[in-house]
């Protein structure tokens, strides 16, 4: 699969769309190992939404990947080393901040400094991360 090929010619909420069927994949492989995986299916929920046309923020999802409450998929990734769900959860936090960063430019919102590192080329790391889960 090559997803900067396939999603970087579409509008960003298509591209939300392709990637809900990802991020829908990756909360199966993650729920094969884990009793709760409500960070998960929150981040499938907003992409899926925000693909849809919901009226969602970039903040929003910025704190489905870390809040301040220390909640988000990347808190659930560093709980997940070593385990067999962590290369599932850290490929839905690249899908996340992806998806993140397509949002933040469509609203107009500043963007913090890690979602503004964000962009095409974290479809090729995705790639891979895909890649490892066979």
């Amino acid at each position: 699969m090559n997803l900067r090929t396939e999603l970087t010619g579409l509008p960003p909420r298509k591209q939300a769309r392709r990637l809900a069927a990802v991020a829908a994949f990756l909360l199966a492989h993650i729920a094969k190992s884990e009793i709760d995986a409500t960070e998960a299916e929150a981040a499938l929920a907003a992409i899926r939404g925000w693909g849809d046309g919901a009226d969602l923020t970039g903040r929003y999802f910025s704190d489905l990947i870390y809040s301040e409450d220390e909640r988000g998929t990347l808190r659930r990734l560093s709980e997940a080393a070593g385990k067999p769900s962590e290369d599932g959860w850290n490929a839905l936090t690249t899908t996340t901040m992806y998806v993140a960063w397509l949002v933040f430019q469509e609203t107009g919102e500043p963007m913090p400094s890690d979602v503004n590192e964000v962009g095409e080329d974290s479809l090729d790391l995705l790639d891979d991360q895909l890649a490892e889960l066979g």
